[in-house]
């Protein structure tokens, strides 16, 4: 992948992300306009589970993003100096917290909203 298209592909997606975030919550505007016909009711649980679905979408990517440079420089610096085990754990288990995040926050939509 050339480092020139990294940028133009970065903003794509984030610019794709915050049309799609602005459609679910029109989505969510409109359904709670309808009031509580059976038609919002569906439609707001098909929109919590939606959002429940991005909150792990982006806290998975995150972590396994921050997982994989962090386990690469773990295991090159344990190869070099065995002693720094623990240390690379702690750091790895850092780079997990956008993962239990994510799940956090998907359980608190579900069933908190």
């Amino acid at each position: 992948m050339k480092a020139e298209l990294m940028p133009k592909r970065a903003i794509r997606s984030v610019l794709l992300s915050i049309l799609f975030v602005t459609l679910v919550g029109a989505s969510a505007a409109l359904a709670a306009e309808m009031g509580e016909t059976s038609l919002g009711t569906g439609m707001m649980t098909g929109l919590k589970a939606v959002g429940a679905g991005l909150a792990l979408l982006g806290g998975t990517i995150g972590a396994g993003y921050a997982l994989g440079a962090t386990g690469a420089a773990g295991i090159a610096v344990i190869s070099e100096k065995p002693e720094e085990f623990g240390r690379v754990l702690l750091f790895i288990g850092i780079a997990e917290t956008p993962a239990i995040y994510g799940i956090a926050i998907a359980i608190v939509i579900l069933f908190a909203i």
